[in-house]
């Protein structure tokens, strides 16, 4: 990355949540019949295939998901937090469903912000920024915390009033916060909960609650692109606090929850720099594939107040693929 930025070289690159399982390529080097990218700004869409609308019926079926297993890991992340181990803990499961279209398919249909598809590995359809970073060394980050069915009657005023919604996504805030301390020279907070709505593949509606925090990075930041990125991993809106010792209890936690028993590139971030920017995302809605099927991944914010049947239909709600 510090190589390819240096020489204002564009690159893709992808960063698995435990940072073991890493890509970083050229832009100009990538074959789409491997990898599928989209990236979607304010102003334009950088992607390396085109949309096409997808023909025919699609449906995604969640099979029975083990409450009991969920149960387990959530009671130690819970015992964790009342021990004084960590305050905000972000814990995940993988959930095996069924689709009717085969994930290439889906891919070119996608309408979410970012879009990454890995031959025969995993599909990820994120609405979530890690950071961007401009030109002149501004980077931005828009941590997302909070999730609620938007056909509720007055969904904005519950999710926004909520303190337990409150208290998480303000530790997360903070977190990001501290973290952009590490690289940046002035951190501030441009805009705090705002309000996001995305739509579900079978017309239902999700509010997702997020903020913006800034940053002014040293005026060579492209030349150690790699130095500093890593320092901000893995982000903070799917770890918790304080970071290191909530990674720690995420890794005990959720090896009943994920097959091979890790995230692996799922929570990961991925992104490219084109030259001048940066963009990069929070791989979450995440489709993995494996031998014996197909598994979502997807998890929740757990604090002292939580409780677990809550988390695990709110972990169950967010799976989704939005193709209309």
């Amino acid at each position: 990355m510090n190589k390819l930025g240096h020489g204002n070289c564009p690159f893709f690159f992808l960063i698995s949540f435990d940072q073991n399982k890493n890509l970083v390529e050229a832009l100009d080097e990538i074959n789409p019949d491997e990898i599928k990218f989209k990236i979607e700004t304010d102003k334009e869409v950088i992607s390396n295939f085109a949309y096409q609308n997808l023909n025919g019926r699609f449906e995604i079926l969640p099979k029975e998901t083990d409450f009991e297993t969920y149960h387990k890991a959530f009671s130690f992340v819970k015992n964790e937090i009342h021990v004084g181990n960590s305050f905000l803990v972000n814990l995940t499961l993988s959930t095996p469903i069924k689709i009717n279209r085969a994930p290439e398919e889906i891919v070119k249909s996608l309408k979410s912000r970012y879009v990454l598809w890995l031959k025969d590995e995993f599909l990820c359809f994120s609405p979530e920024s890690f950071v961007e970073v401009y030109e002149e060394g501004k980077i931005s980050s828009f941590p997302m915390k909070g999730t609620i069915n938007a056909n509720l009657e007055n969904a904005r005023e519950i999710i926004l009033n909520d303190q337990k919604e409150f208290f998480e996504h303000t530790t997360i805030v903070d977190l990001i916060r501290n973290d952009l301390s590490k690289v940046s020279e002035k951190v501030w907070v441009e805009r705090f909960r705002f309000l996001d709505e995305i739509t579900k593949e079978n017309g239902q509606k999700l509010l997702q609650v997020s903020s913006e925090v800034c940053g002014n990075l040293p005026k060579n930041w492209k030349e150690n692109i790699g130095e500093w990125f890593m320092q901000l991993l893995p982000a903070g809106s799917i770890t918790g606090a304080p970071k290191d010792k909530t990674c720690e209890i995420i890794v005990k936690a959720e090896k009943a929850l994920h097959k091979n028993g890790k995230r692996g590139h799922y929570t990961g971030v991925f992104g490219i720099f084109d030259g001048k920017r940066l963009i990069s995302a929070v791989a979450i809605r995440f489709l993995e594939q494996h031998p014996n099927g197909l598994y979502y991944k997807s998890g929740g914010g757990i604090t002292a107040r939580s409780e677990a049947e809550k988390e695990f239909e709110e972990v169950k709600q967010k799976i989704y693929v939005p193709v209309f």
